[in-house]
């Protein structure tokens, strides 16, 4: 489905729903460990409407992620941002929680961060070359600025301190690294259709550098017992 023509105008709208399901299956994913599900409700709610007032900032000002404007092709918006990008950072901030193994929180917020960097580095570029929004003044990856990076690290840092740190199951974390592997490999096919062919290496080996760390923590647990 991934190298065929684009999506026709009339479904324009079915490109943020994409955003919408990675959000839920990544809350359905927390709520088995999470003893208050209201608790998690008003979590996310929170990430959404923190990380839409920011990119409601950024659009307006340039200051945080660079000078860029959306596109009409993620769907309804409200103002200057599409409603469908708010629950991208739910999914990506909640994504990145699940499959951490740090033992502190702060180790677990560097990780957050670095896992929401990993997955945007391939996200970024492609989205750029499909159209979904425009940078004004483009950067030196794909067109990417450096200060959309550093601000993407640092706001999924930020985040992760909400959530306390819990005992996640292997199953759960094994499910929510697979999520997490499928949506950077669904962007890295999309580079490839747009002859991105580094990127969607990085995308392989981000999915390869997310293995080996979930696979090197089991070995390690078990060699502690």
């Amino acid at each position: 489905m991934f190298f065929v023509g684009s999506v026709p105008t009339i479904l324009h709208f079915s490109n943020g729903l994409f955003n919408i399901f990675f959000a839920l299956y990544a809350l359905a994913l927390y709520k088995q460990i999470e003893e208050v599900p209201a608790l998690l409700w008003l979590k996310a709610a929170f990430i959404a409407l923190t990380t839409f007032a920011l990119e409601w900032f950024g659009t307006k000002t340039g200051l945080l992620f660079g000078d860029y404007t959306y596109t009409p092709l993620l769907g309804l918006a409200w103002g200057t941002v599409p409603l469908s990008v708010a629950f991208a950072w739910v999914g990506v901030v909640v994504c990145a929680v699940l499959i951490s193994r740090a033992s502190t929180l702060f180790s677990r917020a560097l990780e957050v961060g670095f896992w929401a960097l990993a997955f945007d580095l391939v996200l970024d570029p492609v989205a750029y070359a499909r159209g979904f929004w425009t940078w004004h003044d483009p950067g030196f990856f794909y067109g990417v600025p450096l200060q959309n990076f550093l601000a993407w690290f640092l706001i999924a840092m930020v985040l992760s301190f909400i959530f306390p740190l819990k005992k996640i199951n292997n199953e759960i974390r094994l499910k929510a690294l697979r999520l997490y592997q499928m949506v950077v490999l669904m962007f890295g096919l999309l580079a490839l259709r747009e002859e991105m062919l580094p990127l969607f290496l990085l995308a392989l080996f981000i999915m390869a550098l997310a293995e080996g760390r979930a696979r090197f923590d089991r070995v390690f647990q078990k060699s502690m017992v």
